[in-house]
């Protein structure tokens, strides 16, 4: 997806967001943000992604913290939607389906992304929200045509720490079908998304195939950067299981096909370009 200009300020937020969570600093915040609108705008109106743009924004930024700003936070996003677990296995064991309930379940828990607007704030707002959110149900589903493909090699790109416990229930549904599963977390930390040692401290291995990272700091994905063998495993999969915005982002200026979509649409301009309307749960594959 390309930069819209709506996007300049919502990054430039989260950019504010993520710095006060290390200091408070009034001269430490001007010089973060002094940088970060000066790496802004030699980007912006560039052919980027943005992905891309935000990558390198962000990147500045951790430059100059020096540490991950979401850290305790995303422990305890885990920490909440573990509590949460009995209540997420009771909805998937009354469902008619299990596979699309825990789906669903998963794409209500991506409502977490601090910072951004219309997600939720905390990590204890996903547990008060959660049950309305998956209520909603799913209101773009492509499902049925998903189970088509489930055969041979998964791909499946993490998103958020917080909802990827429940990521482990789909994973957990998925092997019922005669598939391969790849998950593939984030390298190195950035934002709110899982970790190959967050997923590794979760059990994902007693699960899938195997893990392997996106293998670069980076918003979503930087093909650029990836390792041979992701792009191996990109090319001769099934199907591609990408959760959350960001992967949208980075995949939709791709061209991996089949790619299924999991995500809660909080973004006007992600809602633009899947033309979808903001604030639902939405499973969309592109073939």
């Amino acid at each position: 997806m390309k930069m819209k200009p709506r996007c300049v300020p919502c990054i430039l937020n989260r950019v504010v967001y993520e710095s006060e969570l290390v200091t408070k600093d009034k001269s430490e915040l001007e010089n973060i943000m002094k940088n970060a609108v000066k790496e802004m705008a030699r980007l912006y109106g560039s052919n980027l992604s943005s992905a891309e743009i935000a990558t390198r924004v962000h990147g500045v930024v951790y430059k100059l913290l020096q540490k991950d700003p979401y850290k305790e936070l995303k422990e305890k996003s885990n920490e909440v939607a573990i509590k949460m677990l009995p209540k997420a296995k009771k909805i998937i064991e009354s469902s008619n389906n299990r596979l699309e309930a825990a789906m669903l379940i998963s794409i209500a828990a991506n409502s977490i992304d601090f910072g951004i607007s219309g997600s939720a704030s905390s990590p204890q707002e996903l547990e008060a929200k959660f049950e309305d959110y998956v209520r909603q149900g799913i209101y773009h589903n492509d499902f049925k045509k998903i189970e088509s493909y489930l055969k041979g090699d998964i791909l499946y790109f993490t998103d958020n720490c917080g909802e990827v416990v429940f990521d482990k229930l789909v994973c957990k549904e998925l092997k019922k079908y005669d598939v391969r599963i790849t998950l593939i977390p984030k390298k190195y930390p950035i934002l709110t998304d899982a970790t190959y040692e967050d997923v590794k401290k979760l059990g994902f291995d007693e699960i899938v195939d195997e893990i392997i990272t996106t293998g670069s700091f980076s918003v979503g994905i930087d093909f650029n950067s990836m390792s041979e063998k992701l792009k191996d495993e990109l090319e001769n999969a099934s199907i591609i299981i990408s959760k959350g915005m960001a992967n949208y982002e980075a995949f939709s200026e791709a061209n991996y096909k089949p790619i299924a979509y999991l995500l809660r649409v909080k973004c006007k301009s992600i809602g633009e370009d899947m033309g979808l309307p903001t604030g639902i749960n939405a499973i969309k594959l592109y073939e």
